[in-house]
């Protein structure tokens, strides 16, 4: 397996375990209210510590699929859910609620394991 292909089935779990932490959290949320406040404390960390893993991950593996399969599209939505999961990360917390920034990272992680998996199929 090549380096894009692995970067790719990196940047696909990391998408993978960003959303079952948001739907994790927001179970636990919901049943116990006591564990609510710890846990959204540590959500804004939380996220921008798995930024600094997922961007540069998804950018070497997406650019090194494009110089193999000249394929804008899957950059662009690569890119889209990059820079919806940064906003979330960095502006959701101040404009949205706790789900509604869960549901705008969930977004961002869903179309971000889209493209690497069709960066994957294009480039393995």
């Amino acid at each position: 397996m090549n380096r894009t292909a692995k970067l790719d089935r990196l940047a696909i779990f990391l998408s993978g375990a960003c959303l079952l932490h948001c739907l994790v959290a927001s179970f636990f949320v919901a049943l116990l209210p006591a564990i609510s406040l710890l846990s959204l404390a540590g959500d804004e960390l939380f996220h921008q510590i798995l930024l600094v893993v997922i961007i540069p991950v998804s950018s070497i593996a997406l650019l090194s699929g494009l110089v193999k399969h000249r394929s804008w599209p899957i950059i662009s939505a690569g890119v889209i859910g990059l820079l919806i999961l940064v906003a979330a990360a960095l502006l959701g917390h101040d404009f949205l609620s706790p789900s509604g920034e869960k549901l705008l990272t969930g977004l961002g992680g869903v179309i971000l394991a889209i493209a690497h998996f069709f960066n994957y199929q294009r480039c393995a």
